[in-house]
């Protein structure tokens, strides 16, 4: 109360759960968007984008504007936070709802339905509220729905969502606003005093242009998110000529009350606390430390082990980022360690160079989605005795090159020397021990996506999924005595993983893979199928497979 007393003059009411509420983010994000059937285009591209309490946002920007904010009622079913709600102007709408003609009125003119809707059953992801409908055009002119009671969506206790459309002057309906709110809880109880959370996102439409040709540079953007060069660099503009609609005074007063709560030293004390909790550093100005769940860890080869690790931050550069990392083993009384310089060319389309030396304890044949193997969290959830980690010097340098938004390829240089040990013993035909084997290899990969979302952060690019087909391939090619004792082989691999997504009943993943290797190599550069040494489970892998 001392600290954060103030903030209680902030308290407002909501409309949708008619529960006190503390408004503590808010953010804007100003928009051009370009839509056409023919070509097929949805492109938008962000202007200006702020949020309270976050200086750079050029990330998060990417998540505020329209195309993560579409609802529209005319599609069969409306995909809200991962779930498929059957739509009142479905095609097969009559399956889920039962109608109601309730009025007939006179809007700007034209004659106008107003028609309530209630779901025969919740046993499925519906919805409940009445739409306007236009009767000369039977057009959508109006909806007011929510989530109907009894829908059990995790995480969420209340939906509701506006949606108001305008007749433009050829004569065509056009979006006007948008505006969704969700309560975020942990339980459904109306009377729990769990904390809960408040989102709301509105979505205003203005300046609408048509038959207007769309500029050359939007086509040529495969993205269907663009940020500005103003937006990422976070130029400061005049929002008071940006909006369409004066902000309210509550509104105003959240970014005054944010401002003022970073200025309290407790504030700042939890911020880094979680920041660091949140992100695996203790960030400095221009260097972070850690991760720190890497900090101690044990397993059969190395006894104990203690890591300490820095890398360079943004403010450091937001094109170089350095990092190196040094760990001992109480158990085997060895050093290792890695170095990595990553090179940012390019950020909307990739262009990034990833050089690397490390020497360290590998587990091979772990899954992508897998903890790695000096996780604490690895350590504790242990399955007990599975992990075989071998030893492993190498040097990469891998080049990441983004074609087309969704259409990206890879080129690798790769050296290494895996070791044998206790765990991993490697034995020939004739029964002799060998202490290691050699592998220099080439590496072309080839990822191919439609309409994926990516999330760009400064250093790394995030897959978030698409509706469609993922594919993916690998060429890897070696050549012997490029080092010591290796091998001759060409390794080819195919994968694919989809959503089948089959409203109403659910959806259904599907992950493909195989390949095939040409010529003769040791058991350590076959195909290791992934495995899983601790109590977590990994869609990536065999959760219930031992390593090897």
């Amino acid at each position: 109360q001392q600290n954060f007393g103030f903030i209680f003059e902030h308290l407002d009411t909501s409309s949708v759960t008619g529960q006190p509420y503390l408004p503590v983010m808010i953010s804007e994000t100003a928009a051009d968007y370009y839509h056409s059937r023919t070509p097929a285009v949805a492109r938008e591209v962000i202007r200006a984008s702020q949020i309270s309490g976050i200086e750079d946002n050029s990330m998060l920007a990417q998540f505020t504007g329209h195309l993560h904010a579409d609802v529209n009622l005319y599609e069969n079913f409306i995909d809200l936070f991962g779930v498929k709600f059957a739509s009142p102007l479905s095609n097969s709408g009559r399956s889920f709802y039962k109608y109601f003609l309730v009025d007939s009125t006179n809007a700007e003119g034209r004659k106008t339905y107003k028609i309530r809707f209630h779901p025969k059953s919740v046993a499925t992801p519906v919805l409940d509220g009445e739409v306007n409908i236009d009767s000369a055009s039977y057009a959508l002119r109006s909806a007011r729905v929510k989530m109907a009671k009894g829908v059990n969506v995790n995480w969420i206790r209340h939906l509701a969502i506006e949606i108001d459309n305008r007749l433009t002057a050829d004569s065509l309906w056009f979006p006007q606003r948008e505006k969704m709110t969700a309560d975020f809880t942990l339980t459904k109880s109306e009377s729990s005093k769990m904390l809960a959370f408040l989102g709301s996102r509105e979505v205003t439409y203005s300046d609408v242009k048509f038959d207007t040709p769309i500029p050359k540079q939007i086509l040529g953007t495969s993205a269907n998110v663009v940020l500005s060069d103003d937006a990422i660099s976070g130029k400061r503009v005049e929002w008071d000529s940006l909006r369409p609609y004066a902000l309210s005074q509550k509104e105003k007063t959240i970014y005054r009350m944010v401002d003022s709560i970073q200025q309290v030293p407790l504030y700042k004390n939890i911020y880094t606390v979680l920041n660091t909790i949140i992100g695996g550093y203790y960030n400095t100005k221009y260097v972070g430390i850690g991760p720190y769940s890497k900090a101690i860890s044990f397993n059969r080869l190395e006894g104990a082990r203690f890591q300490i690790g820095v890398r360079t931050t943004k403010e450091f550069s937001r094109r170089v980022r350095l990092s190196t990392y040094l760990a001992y083993g109480t158990r085997d009384e060895d050093f290792k360690g890695a170095s990595e310089i990553e090179v940012m060319f390019r950020r909307q389309l990739l262009r990034k160079l990833t050089v690397t030396y490390r020497n360290d304890a590998i587990q091979l044949s772990s899954g992508v989605n897998a903890l790695s193997e000096n996780n604490i969290l690895s350590s504790i959830f242990s399955r007990g005795g599975t992990s075989r980690l071998s030893t492993i010097e190498e040097g990469i340098a891998l080049y990441e090159h983004e074609w087309l938004h969704g259409i990206s390829s890879s080129f690798e240089l790769r050296g290494r020397h895996i070791s044998s040990n206790r765990y991993v013993p490697m034995i020939l035909p004739d029964g002799s021990w060998l202490h290691g084997i050699n592998d220099a290899s080439v590496r072309i990969g080839l990822r191919l996506s439609k309409d994926e979302t990516i999330v760009r952060t400064p250093f790394e690019v995030r897959h978030m999924g698409s509706k469609y087909p993922i594919f993916s391939f690998d060429f890897i090619g070696a050549k012997k005595g490029i080092l010591p004792t290796s091998y001759d082989y060409l390794r080819l691999e195919g994968r694919m993983q989809y959503r089948l997504n089959l409203p109403p009943v659910g959806y259904s993943r599907l992950m493909l893979e195989g390949g095939k290797i040409f010529g003769k190599v040791p058991y350590l550069l076959l195909k290791l199928h992934e495995g899983n040494g601790t109590y977590f489970y990994d869609r990536y892998a065999f959760s219930c497979m031992n390593f090897y």
